[in-house]
């Protein structure tokens, strides 16, 4: 098929699946989906795993994993939905034991009279909790619903009569972290609960929640934020004197306190205007005014290169003799930016990672593209994809030991940069510290004068399946499932396999951190330096 054919061929597919109406396709979603089709999709997924994933048997043999695939074979003897077929087949992905593949449950969609009263109606009631499973709880760390009165630390019981307890014991076979850790799964779990109770119960404009706050219990109807709209000022009178006198009221004081950043300094930096906060920061301690934190919240977000030059210009100007770097639960990002931040830290070249074990020559051209942009970008996708097959074709080589390979960024040797920061560093690390994250903290273990705070990280020291990272859909269920197409290794390695990058001091917060609103790690290096 011609270049020119395919694209019509995919602009017709993509105006027929337009035309499917919502009903249609929630109806065909809780539908009983007939034995030989859910076969043909174990048959589907099992055959892109043997063909696209690299280290597949890095913790499960692959004779043991299609011991699973067959025992699910004999288990699937009856029609099924397809959430109940999920509930069937996600473990058996899961105990590949790599924590970027997960597998995705589709959901109903909405008609175009529901997402129209969603935009209009603004903030979900689960979107108004940010919370953390921590102590087999779900413990509330951010209110911004009207119940004022709920504090960090409450705990949230159930919601529309579902327990996060229940939640877990349905959802925890699907999950896993790159490994045997366990630390991953909380945090894991924690972030994908919302969504969880979104699968559960679908989109609601209201939701009974059930909340404990030391030893009361309260019930609420916690109903969807309705956006305000902005109102104008009344206009001036003519002849009228304006007040020029403005109140000092908190928020005008933290306004001149800490000086506002400019749009071009917010795309440098990452902003989020969701969480109002940056992916990288450099500020003062609030328990010590003389230590200054680097938080780096993610490795995709901010424009690294400058942005690493300002902040590490700032510490060289300031003489900082102690710095702390923060990366609990960082998702991780892209390889190139964690290597720029550790050029940052060395005065010596360094070389990050080996090069990523891939399946064959072809393997990286299976990218997913298609499946995340919209056809007004065909063009454009058919015009470079064939410049991205040439140069992947040639960038995977041949390995020594047999299979074939490919250089990342942190595979080849790296300059320091000049503004280096060398002297005492404090890393900050925990459970949702992940992928690109441990990149990071493996390089920096090997830093003289670094000293690791936290627990141990969800992402595994000797590696993880990521890099490029397609999309693959189960023909029959409709089941999304991410593969990792890269084996990515750094060149450091340790002999405890399977498991992640161990702090030197090891502090785990508790529920009582969160209702004291305490901060125990930074609180030990505070108490390190005193």
């Amino acid at each position: 098929m011609t270049r020119t054919l395919r694209f019509l061929f995919l602009i017709s597919l993509v105006f027929i699946t337009a035309c499917t109406s919502v009903e249609k396709y929630n109806t065909q979603l809780a539908a009983p989906i007939p034995v030989v089709k859910l076969h043909k999709d174990i048959d589907y997924i099992q055959h892109k795993l043997d063909r696209l994933y690299p280290h597949l048997d890095g913790y499960l043999s692959k004779a043991q994993l299609k011991a699973k695939f067959d025992s699910i074979r004999q288990v699937v003897n009856r029609p099924m939905t397809t959430k109940e077929f999920y509930f069937v087949i996600a473990p058996v992905i899961a105990s590949v034991r790599q924590g970027h593949m997960s597998t995705g449950l589709p959901q109903p969609l909405l008609t175009k009279a529901q997402r129209k009263h969603l935009k209009q109606m603004g903030e979900g009631p689960l979107s108004q909790f940010t919370s953390e499973w921590l102590d087999q709880k779900m413990i509330v760390l951010k209110n911004k619903s009207d119940r004022k009165y709920l504090k960090p630390g409450a705990e949230i019981v159930s919601i529309n009569g579902i327990t996060p307890q229940q939640l877990y014991a349905q959802y925890r076979p699907v999950l896993t972290s790159d490994g045997f850790n366990e630390t991953y799964i909380r945090k894991g779990f924690g972030r994908r609960l919302p969504a969880y109770f979104t699968g559960e119960l679908g989109v609601q404009d209201s939701l009974l929640y059930v909340f404990k706050q030391k030893d009361s219990t309260y019930t609420e109807w916690i109903k969807r934020k309705i956006k305000e709209k902005k109102v104008a000022p009344p206009k001036a009178v003519k002849g009228e004197v304006k007040d020029t006198v403005k109140p000092k009221t908190e928020a005008v004081a933290k306004v001149k306190k800490e000086r506002q950043l400019t749009r071009k300094e917010k795309r440098i930096f990452g902003y989020d205007p969701t969480t109002k906060e940056c992916a990288v920061s450099l500020k003062r301690s609030e328990l010590d005014s003389t230590l200054y934190v680097l938080r780096v919240k993610n490795f995709s977000s901010s424009k690294y290169r400058k942005a690493y030059t300002l902040l590490f210009d700032s510490i060289q100007h300031m003489g900082l003799k102690t710095l702390v770097l923060d990366l609990r639960d960082n998702p991780g990002g892209r390889v190139a930016d964690a290597v720029n931040l550790y050029r940052h830290f060395t005065d010596q070249p360094f070389t990050m990672l080996q090069p990523s074990e891939v399946t064959s020559k072809t393997s990286l051209w299976k990218i997913g593209v298609l499946d995340n942009i919209s056809p007004i970008g065909y063009p454009f996708f058919f015009i470079g994809y064939p410049v991205y097959m040439t140069f992947s074709y040639f960038r995977t080589t041949k390995r020594p030991e047999g299979g074939y390979q490919y250089k990342l960024v942190g595979s080849r040797p790296v300059d320091p940069a000049p503004n280096a920061y060398t002297e005492k560093l404090y890393v900050l690390i925990n459970g949702g510290s992940f992928s690109a994250a441990c990149i990071e903290s493996v390089a920096l273990k090997q830093r003289p004068n670094t000293y690791f705070v936290g627990e141990e990280t969800g992402g595994a020291y000797n590696g993880t399946v990521a890099g490029i990272m397609p999309i693959v859909r189960l023909p029959h269920s409709k089941i999304s499932v991410r593969l990792g197409l890269m084996h990515v290794q750094p060149v450091a390695q340790t002999d405890k396999e399977g498991r992640g990058i161990f702090p030197d001091i090891e502090i785990i917060p508790t529920t009582e951190d969160r209702v004291k609103a305490r901060d125990p790690e930074m609180e030990y290096v505070v108490k390190l330096r005193r």
